[in-house]
């Protein structure tokens, strides 16, 4: 049986690196319709909501066959307001709609290179593993932690911890992973009761590098537009 779902796509006008980055052209098309067109694309039953603070924004994802059921609260829209409180929001709307979802999943536009096919794993993923509660997008982490220490004037740590390596070759470590943003996937009362799509039994799904590519700065912004004029994402 398919799983109805309702994707929330984040879409907050407020980017202070890369101004208007959500709506900003990559590769022709606003940043936020990749992932409209992701969802589109996919095996499911769906709902695409877009919770934005800006009407301009609200039009775009429109065009692109997104729905706005609402216009996001200032207080949910500023730097510091919760990815939580902007989820149980939207569910809050849908629950006052009567609509009936089985998961609740998140989009955010920096990870454009998302593509329906890992959204169809996932989605069937967290539904082969009756005990997992959500499922989230994650990629190899670079460097490996022991390459890391906080910030001083001497790297007192990491001679530390690399006095008594002899090969530092990528092999030598086991692999790690971090959160892609790529999306985020949840049964839909367990994120009610948890509030979080991180728990002990959330399942993760490694995307490779280029799907796992998230725009946060300028410079990941044109790595972007390499990607795109290289046909890397393809």
């Amino acid at each position: 049986m398919k799983k109805r779902i309702l994707w929330l796509i984040t879409a907050r006008s407020g980017s202070k690196s890369i101004p208007h980055k959500n709506i900003k052209l990559l590769g022709g098309h606003p940043l936020l319709s990749y992932r409209i067109k992701s969802v589109i694309d996919t095996d499911f039953g769906y709902d695409i909501w877009i919770s934005t603070d800006s009407k301009e924004y609200a039009l775009i994802a429109k065009e692109y066959g997104a729905e706005v059921p609402f216009i996001r609260p200032i207080e949910l829209s500023n730097d510091t307001s919760s990815s939580t409180a902007v989820v149980l929001h939207a569910m809050e709307h849908a629950k006052k709609n009567n609509k009936e979802y089985d998961y609740i999943g998140v989009l955010e536009p920096t990870s454009p290179f998302i593509k329906s096919r890992h959204l169809n794993e996932a989605v069937n993923l967290l539904q082969e593993n009756e005990e997992a509660l959500a499922v989230v997008a994650v990629k190899e982490s670079r460097p490996h932690k022991i390459f890391i220490q906080k910030d001083g004037k001497y790297l007192v740590e990491l001679s530390k911890n690399l006095e008594s390596l002899n090969v530092l070759g990528r092999q030598a470590f086991e692999k790690e992973i971090t959160p892609s943003g790529g999306f985020y996937i949840s049964k839909w009362a367990a994120f009610l009761e948890k509030k979080s799509f991180y728990t002990p039994k959330t399942l993760s799904f490694v995307v490779d590098e280029i799907s796992g590519v998230e725009i946060d700065e300028p410079i990941d912004w044109h790595f972007a537009e390499f990607i795109f004029k290289n046909k890397l994402n393809d």
